[in-house]
């Protein structure tokens, strides 16, 4: 597919009226109510939906921490990523492993001859991030665990949807982890495949709250409204969000944030993922996101090529991440004019000196992030990268 393909009739309808708002665009997609009231979808569950051993939790790290204890990892080591988030390796050490980091690479390259190079006797298993939706060397990290005897754990946080060679990511691996609410408008969510089984010591996640997954499906459809410029949406999801974040004695109320909280260690989904997963349109949603992609790519790369410029078949992009040495100075310039965009990882973990791996630091330095989901049409996407051009030429 081009950046001039045409989306199916179903997406079109689906974001027809997103490009209303001069304005307000979301970071990630937001909940149509037909997602909550509608019918099930005819077409089957794509992966990992159906998979027997999958378990849904308020995040996916901390399924990451049972599938640990699952595996008994705590004293052994574990081969992680230098460039990750913080709370997925917060999880692993939660759960007593030891990490050894491997190189990340310019363009978010892994190399597999080097993790091999690390392996060493106290190591039990491998971690892999697919970054941005984008695949990682899964097929030669797998080939390598199988010769080693170690396991391998496949973040697919933000790959939920894309493939390599035609397989599912996430179906690569020993276990992996999907992060939900990123690529469909699930309230909260997490779900974590383990396809050799739990441990019998790790229970099922107990259920988050119906009331509290009420309070987060009302404001993603207050976020939906808002996007399509439905006049008072936005004063009204403020006033929301301002109710919600009244001191709270219990956990069940806290943000998804960028901490790991052992409180919330065991917790589930809520009720309403379910129904959304249940009645999306997974084909509709990989070919806009891949559209908008491309999309983004004609009109931003000569000033801010991608970090990922080509778009291989079957990858549905979570977003156009690309790295510029005006940062801050960019995320400023858009700030003031209404633009929020995603910062891609900026700080540093304590676990890892700074200097350790220094293409790693200019990425940490240098990348943000630009949405392409599936609520944003064609109006949409120009308008923000016409903003997005605008705040360049003032800054350089």
């Amino acid at each position: 597919m081009d950046a001039s393909s045409i989306p199916t009739e179903s997406t079109n309808r689906r974001v027809e009226d997103s490009g209303r708002r001069r304005g307000f665009i979301p970071n990630f997609p937001t909940l149509w109510p037909h997602l909550l009231l509608g019918r099930k979808a005819a077409s089957p569950l794509p992966f990992p939906f159906e998979e027997p051993s999958i378990r849904y939790y308020f995040l996916a790290r901390y399924g990451i921490y049972d599938v640990a204890r699952s595996w008994g990892l705590s004293g052994k080591e574990v081969l992680f990523p230098a460039y990750f988030h913080s709370v997925e390796l917060d999880a692993l050490v939660a759960a007593g492993v030891q990490v050894r980091f491997y190189p990340v690479h310019k363009g978010l390259r892994v190399d597999v001859d080097e993790v091999a190079r690390l392996i060493g006797p106290s190591s039990a298993a491998v971690y892999v991030i697919h970054y941005a939706g984008f695949p990682g060397p899964v097929e030669g990290l797998a080939a390598l665990c199988r010769e080693r005897g170690l396991r391998l754990i496949e973040d697919a946080a933000l790959a939920l949807l894309s493939q390599s060679g035609g397989r599912p990511l996430g179906s690569f691996g020993d276990a992996a982890g999907f992060c939900l609410y990123k690529t469909i408008p699930t309230p909260i969510g997490g779900a974590v495949v383990m396809p050799s089984g739990w441990a019998e010591d790790v229970a099922k996640p107990r259920p988050y709250p119906a009331i509290r997954a009420g309070a987060r499906a009302v404001n993603l459809i207050l976020l939906n409204l808002q996007m399509r410029g439905i006049i008072g949406s936005g004063s009204l999801r403020r006033a929301a969000l301002r109710l919600r974040r009244r001191p709270d004695r219990t956990p069940h109320g806290l943000p998804p944030g960028s901490t790991f909280d052992r409180r919330l260690i065991g917790l589930g989904a809520g009720p309403f993922a379910p129904r959304v997963i249940e009645r999306e349109d997974y084909p509709a949603i990989v070919e806009r996101r891949r559209h908008n992609y491309l999309r983004l790519t004609q009109r931003l790369s000569s000033v801010l090529p991608p970090i990922f410029p080509a778009l291989p078949v079957g990858v549905c992009p979570l977003f156009y991440a690309f790295q510029t040495p005006h940062r801050q100075r960019l995320l400023d310039v858009l700030g003031r004019r209404g633009v929020e965009i995603g910062e891609f990882w900026p700080e540093q973990h304590p676990a890892i000196a700074a200097g350790s791996f220094p293409e790693v630091d200019e990425i940490r330095r240098t990348a943000l992030w630009l949405p392409c989901h599936q609520d944003l049409d064609d109006d949409t996407i120009d308008r923000l990268a016409a903003v997005v051009l605008e705040a360049i030429s003032e800054i350089t």
